[in-house]
């Protein structure tokens, strides 16, 4: 297997220190206010190129190339040994990070401080943490000298906070080679962001392995209407008639349903109340067990959408004066599907639902992913996070964001959330993401480089 030092974490924990430093902000062309002062041009590159000079000074053949100037991924190969080698496995992470609001934070998001044991800033969860795991293991996969039978494959790629039309889907389109091997077979699978964080309940700890994520139909609301000065009200006014549609939308709330997996993951977590009041439709039931079983809102709201179509304004713009009426207005609706929705017809539902006052047109649909939870590669996940917590129950899920794995997808890749971090109950893992103070204890990097390098040895290493 693929041997983890106690040097290898300190020099893990140190790595997301420095790469946490690089303000890798996307937009990278929203000024300095998105980055805490600092210029976010070129940011993904600088993340990318700061990851191959690591990989090529230790040997390891990485080139950084680039969708646009400034949109920079890594990407990087250790090619299998043997003579007749499985199909590749994909180490992915996203270089980019979300924009921040400088004063919100304790401490500088882009300090990269270590304090009392937790690093600070921008990325430490989503997800320079699995960049700088998906680093240590691939540098000590090549120091073992261990035979692979698989080529390994680190893609670190920007874009993905926006779609990845500059990172992974356009690479996908225009290099699929860069995920495949020599003969042109793509990757037997790709571990993720995401998945391999425990969740506390009833005094126990299950690790979820996501297996599978909502689709996305972003969606752009417009509405048109007579201009005129503000003094003088009138009925068509594109403000009034965006504010009544996208209440409309944000009141009807979708029915709840179950799938596959998610009843899964319910009932592997005791949860058969609420995978029961689900398939009863019984609304006010599940709410009350939600509000009862856990104590975590931000577990509850998350687990709510994972049994629903979910619909949320996001972006109102109307009007540039105070005392004119706008002849038009527009917003933007962050709207999520379950893996059996028909998005073209749930968008005609929301366009009925917002009414005729206003025209409703998909940005960007991106069907939703699901991965065999059967896989050999899943089952080496299982096995390894008991091995490392024989008291916790690893249990495949459903994420309700978006990731990188739909781009994969396209080449028939199967993608995995599987970041492992031993996180305690009061560390609010989910409300990290996109959230001021974003940290991750150096304690769940110990627990998770050896963790995710048991997986990737046992997957990979020749036996």
């Amino acid at each position: 297997m693929i041997p983890i030092s106690p040097a290898d974490v300190e020099a893990c924990v140190e790595r997301l220190r420095d790469l946490i430093r690089i303000p890798s902000v996307n937009p990278p062309d929203g000024g300095v206010d998105v980055a805490a002062g600092r210029d976010p041009r070129g940011g993904e590159t600088a993340v990318a190129t700061h990851c191959a000079e690591e990989l090529t000074a230790a040997g390891i053949a990485a080139e950084v190339i680039e969708a646009a100037p400034g949109r920079g991924s890594c990407f990087a190969r250790l090619p299998a040994t043997v003579a007749d080698p499985e199909p590749p496995l994909v180490l992915l992470s996203h270089v980019d990070v979300v924009p921040v609001d400088a004063e919100s934070w304790t401490h500088d998001p882009f300090g990269g401080e270590l304090v009392d044991g937790v690093i600070w800033g921008r990325g430490a969860i989503d997800m320079k943490d699995m960049l700088a795991m998906e680093l240590g293991v691939l540098l000590a996969l090549h120091r073992s000298g261990a035979e692979r039978r698989r080529d390994v494959i680190l893609a670190a790629v920007a874009d993905e906070e926006a779609g990845g039309e500059f990172g992974a889907l356009h690479w996908v389109r225009t290099r699929p080679d860069l995920f495949a091997d020599g003969a042109g077979r793509p990757a037997a699978a790709a571990l993720n962001e995401v998945g391999g964080y425990p969740i506390h309940l009833g005094g126990r700890r299950f690790y979820a392995i996501q297996v599978a994520e909502k689709g996305i139909l972003w969606t752009r609301i417009t509405a048109s209407g007579t201009p005129g000065h503000g003094s003088m009200p009138h009925a068509d006014n594109p403000t009034v008639k965006l504010a009544r549609a996208v209440t409309r939308l944000a009141e009807a709330r979708q029915p709840m349903r179950l799938t596959p997996v998610v009843e899964a993951f319910l009932r592997g977590m005791g949860m058969d109340a609420v995978a029961d009041a689900v398939a009863r439709g019984a609304e006010d039931e599940l709410a009350a067990i939600l509000d009862a079983g856990l104590p975590d809102p931000v577990m509850r709201r998350s687990l709510d959408a994972m049994l629903r179509d979910t619909v949320t304004p996001t972006i109102l713009r109307s009007g540039k004066k105070m005392n004119v009426i706008p002849g038009s207005g527009d917003g933007e609706i962050d709207v999520r599907t379950l893996p059996d929705t028909d998005q073209d017809a749930f968008l005609a539902q929301l366009q009925a639902i917002a009414g005729d006052e206003v025209t409703l047109s998909a940005v960007m649909a991106m069907p939703p992913v699901e991965a065999p939870a059967d896989a050999p590669i899943v089952d080496l996940m299982h096995a390894a996070l008991r091995r490392a917590d024989p008291e916790g129950t690893p249990l495949p899920m459903m994420i309700t964001p978006g990731t990188d794995a739909k781009a994969l997808a396209l080449l028939g890749i199967p993608t995995y959330g599987f970041a492992p971090l031993l996180l305690d109950p009061d560390t609010p893992f989910l409300s990290l993401f996109h959230a001021h103070d974003e940290r991750v204890p150096a304690s769940a990097l110990a627990f998770g480089l050896p963790v995710l390098a048991d997986v990737v040895g046992r997957f990979v290493i020749a036996r």
